[in-house]
């Protein structure tokens, strides 16, 4: 499914005439200032300049045992393998797992209970999601193996995938973690506080679970999602308003005001969103002004951190596994004392933030994950070659010869998907894409990063130039950005008249705009089922033959 966060990472990055440095020797290091215009999402500038790793290194930052803790992901979209592209980002969800056993080792000498959670949105970014018909077949195993002590979920794991049964397969992710039994292996620990399966209006995990730590610490454990409206005909999704009110809530938090120890929130919405403040208000009244309450955020993609009041935070640890978060508390005379940490997903990061060396990082619960996510590249054939790129083509900055976006709409979609582009005209939005394509070999996991939401096709037939024109005016809006909202593979005539070609996921803009114009209610038909969003530049790479020099790279 198209993400929206994508975007506000690429617009940070666009000055002026469209320019973008590339070069920390340019750019500057920084800190967390306006060197990269826009400070939420260049939180450490790898997402500014190729060489960040190298320019501006970073020291691992220093891990402080409190009473509590916890080891935080949030919105891995499949990025769990490190990175290949990019050496800065080279740890996999297997040295996290690592990482955690070193700590829990650690925190057994002063009797100090450690937590691992997830914040949702598992599937969807690379090879690993798309390539499986409900996006979470070859995840879920993994997840499993990674012993999270609770998990929620996140936008991406409730999008229709099906069309409401346009294409085959289950309604949207979640139907496959139901059905594969991965939310039933949780034991109740797969937390959806303000989401219903709508056929029973049944919680479609648990609404809230009791967690205890070797040492005897229990924390009360929500997972809430933010009001999502866009969501699969599968589930229903309750205002976090509306379930704050709920007696169940009000009771939970009751029953367990004496019984926990501390309260956490898995939160799926950004640290700042003004419903994280309505969730620390009602849990703060209903457990007392002392109780310890954590709200770990997510969905926006960045390292956030607010203090609520005297006894709580709010916590975001990025994304991708660019961050793992750690989080500690511990009580003191004046207060709680709460300390957090953005650890960068590198492997000597995780490794000096637990005081060990990169060689004696690896446990053996770390290495079962690394089995775990072997496998599942080899069922997603992650490592299949397709072809060859002559350069790199880049996500962001102006659209010229280097960029991803020129590739795709100037030569992948009219040579891999239209039959006819004089009279054809394609249209996508600006989160179809996500990830570079880097110069050499290219394999099938390379195309689904580049672009991983693998959205099916549809078509309206014989549209007058005129009215296309009409609604491009609509769509194609001015911006203070150099990417447009939508792009397309070529300008029409309005003498002349076209089948549009656009993903399922833009169906309400296109063609609710589109029946506006024209004053009558459209159809679109299914084209092309056999190709998706990311499966056209599959096809395209598989038509970019190697040199025999590039193979061996």
């Amino acid at each position: 499914m198209l993400h929206r966060c994508t975007l506000l990472l690429a617009l940070c990055l666009f000055k002026g005439g469209g320019s973008v440095s590339t070069s920390c020797k340019t750019l500057g290091c920084g800190g967390r200032d306006k060197t990269c215009s826009c400070t939420t999402s260049c939180w450490s500038f790898s997402s500014c300049c190729d060489d960040y790793g190298t320019v501006c290194p970073e020291q691992s930052p220093t891990i402080q045992l409190g009473d509590v803790n916890m080891l935080i992901t949030t919105d891995l979209h499949s990025w769990i393998e490190g990175r290949t592209h990019e050496s800065l980002l080279n740890a996999s969800l297997a040295h996290v797992v690592s990482a955690l056993d070193h700590l829990r080792k650690a925190a057994d000498v002063e009797k100090r209970d450690v937590f691992f959670f997830d914040n949702g949105d598992i599937n969807d970014g690379t090879g690993l999601s798309a390539t499986a018909p409900d996006h979470v077949e070859f995840l879920a195993p993994v997840m499993q193996s990674a012993r999270y002590d609770a998990l929620n979920l996140g936008n991406h794991e409730l999008y229709q995938r099906n069309g409401h049964g346009i294409v085959e397969g289950p309604a949207c992710p979640v139907v496959g973690l139901k059905e594969s039994g991965y939310i039933a292996s949780w034991q109740g620990r797969y937390l959806t506080s303000n989401v219903l399966w709508s056929s029973t209006e049944e919680p479609v995990g648990s609404r809230y679970a009791v967690v205890e730590g070797k040492f005897g610490t229990k924390l009360l454990v929500f997972g809430f999602l933010y009001n999502m409206e866009d969501h699969c005909d599968a589930v229903s999704v309750l205002d976090v308003e509306q379930t704050l009110a709920s007696d169940w809530f009000i009771e939970s938090l009751e029953a367990h005001r004496t019984l926990c120890d501390g309260v956490v929130v898995l939160a799926h919405m950004d640290f700042r969103d003004a419903l994280v403040d309505k969730i620390w208000a009602a849990v703060r009244q209903g457990m007392g002004p002392s109780k310890p309450i954590q709200i770990l955020a997510g969905h926006s993609h960045i390292r956030g951190y607010r203090r609520l009041d005297s006894h709580a935070s709010v916590f975001e640890a990025g994304c991708k596994l660019d961050t793992v978060g750690f989080l500690s508390y511990s009580f003191e005379a004046d207060g709680l004392r709460i300390d957090h940490s953005n650890i960068t997903g590198n492997v000597q990061q995780l490794a000096g933030a637990v005081n060990r060396s990169v060689s004696n990082l690896p446990t053996a619960a770390g290495v079962r994950t690394a089995d775990a996510i072997n496998t599942a590249r080899g069922r997603a054939g992650s490592e299949q070659l397709l072809g060859c790129a002559s350069q790199r083509y880049r996500l962001l900055g102006p659209l010229d010869n280097n960029s991803l976006w020129t590739l795709y709409m100037n030569q992948v979609l009219p040579g891999a998907l239209l039959d006819s582009p004089r009279s054809q005209i394609a249209i996508i939005g600006d989160g179809t894409l996500s990830y570079d394509i880097f110069p050499g070999p290219v394999n099938v996991d390379d195309v689904y990063k580049a672009s991983p939401f693998a959205n099916f096709w549809l078509k309206l037939e014989s549209i007058p130039g005129t009215d296309v024109a009409k609604l491009l005016s609509q769509l194609i809006h001015p911006t203070k950005y150099d990417l447009p909202p939508y792009l397309i593979t070529g300008a029409p005539v309005p003498s002349s008249s076209y089948d549009l070609v656009f993903c399922e996921y833009d169906t309400e803009p296109i063609v609710g705009r589109l029946s506006k114009i024209l004053g009558k209610h459209l159809e679109p038909r299914l084209y092309k089922p056999l190709l998706n969003t990311s499966s056209v530049l599959n096809k395209w790479f598989e038509g970019q033959p190697c040199a025999s020099q590039d193979v061996l790279v």
